[in-house]
């Protein structure tokens, strides 16, 4: 089994992995074919730029150097030009408006000089070594749709990248469940066994006229078994929520704790006077809220104060338990609801774990957190929503 998860986790880094490179290599080439266009344009226009300088100052050129400087010039290419004079005065312009016969807009194409301008750096052209222009010119549309690629492909990767690492997350989560479903039910199931066995001679024992003092407690402790059973094969089901008052349900487990407790430990219970209605499954609430009373007994050593208050907001209700044990060390907060994580040299690191799972999954609620300190308590909160 662990080998099994061990490869399966590295396979799902090498694929992560695999999927980063993938995208970085596309990305990078991509950038470098950008870059290619962009230095091809710049070589079209300057010699555009060269056949126009030839073209005008050497009128007797031969016929086919003539030639080859008039197709340049007459050569279709999509970026448009500005030719400016020293001054910036504009002289000519082409691939700006699309129309030629329509009249010269000149505040447009001062427009288009200005945008033009911060797209690429002007060619400078001297005719006869006196007279000097520049020549502005602009990206071709097919650059201007490559140059977002990059972006394109850089959100389709993280999105990609998301998607999986949910996958995998889901995944986990998925198999997570079926290991506790499972753990459950057998837990249920081996409990079970000799529970129905300790009946027998419970019954056997009462028939027999064994006094009642005794057949009582026995009772008592197999009633807590049988809860202890329900509990473990309500986490492997669905849980079946029904309408309760958050005030008596809590209210009823304090007394049941009171009695099954030190007299060193002192329990305090603040209700709100306002009905405060959940949907909730008992035996499995019951079995978060001793988790945690369990864990602030082991804070306090066996001796101290666990309060409990309700606070009703809008739309949920917060229970919180508050204890004045040692409190949590500050690199362990982050880690105390993590299956598995225990300070304690024999816990398993279930405890918390399950309560989790039972409120956020079973309740659709949170538990967290709120404060702790060395040796100034904890206070964890749990966070349910109202009917």
């Amino acid at each position: 089994m662990i080998n099994n998860k061990s490869n399966g986790k590295v396979i799902r880094i090498i694929l992560l992995i695999g999927l980063i490179i993938g995208v970085s290599l596309i990305l990078i080439n991509t950038i470098k074919i950008i870059d290619f266009t962009k230095e091809e344009e710049r070589k079209k226009i300057e010699l555009w730029a060269i056949a126009q300088q030839n073209f005008i100052e050497n009128k007797n050129l031969e016929d086919n150097l003539g030639e080859l400087a008039f197709m340049i010039l007459t050569k279709n290419f999509e970026n448009p030009i500005i030719q400016v004079d020293s001054k910036g005065k504009i002289l000519s312009h082409k691939n700006i408006f699309q129309d030629a016969t329509k009249s010269i807009d000149s505040n447009r194409l001062k427009s288009v000089l200005s945008k033009i301008s911060k797209e690429n750096q002007p060619i400078e052209v001297q005719f006869n070594n006196t007279i000097s222009q520049k020549l502005y010119y602009g990206n071709s549309s097919t650059y201007n749709k490559l140059k977002y690629y990059p972006i394109a492909l850089l959100i389709v990767g993280i999105l990609f990248l998301l998607i999986t690492l949910n996958y995998f997350k889901s995944t986990v989560e998925s198999n997570n469940n079926k290991v506790w479903a499972s753990f459950a039910k057998e837990t249920a199931h081996q409990i079970a066994t000799p529970l129905s066995s300790l009946l027998g001679w419970l019954t056997i024992l009462k028939d027999e006229k064994v006094k009642n003092s005794i057949t009582i407690e026995i009772e008592k402790d197999l009633d807590k078994l049988k809860k202890i059973t329900n509990r473990f094969s309500e986490i492997g089901n669905k849980a079946i929520l029904k309408e309760e008052d958050v005030n008596e349900i809590l209210e009823k487990i304090i007394n049941y704790l009171k009695k099954r407790n030190s007299s060193l430990i002192r329990f305090e219970f603040h209700p709100i006077n306002d009905s405060v209605k959940s949907l909730i499954n008992k035996t499995l609430f019951d079995w978060v809220i001793e988790n945690l009373v369990k864990n602030s007994i082991d804070s306090m050593k066996g001796k101290g104060t666990i309060k409990f208050t309700i606070l009703k907001s809008k739309d949920k209700v917060d229970i919180s338990i508050k204890d004045n044990g040692t409190g949590i060390n500050e690199n362990y907060k982050k880690k105390i609801f993590n299956s598995g994580f225990s300070t304690k040299n024999k816990g398993w690191g279930l405890g918390l774990s399950l309560a989790k799972r039972i409120i956020t999954k079973q309740h659709n609620g949170e538990i967290y957190l709120k404060k702790s300190g060395i040796n100034k308590g904890t206070e964890i909160v749990i966070s349910i929503p109202l009917i």
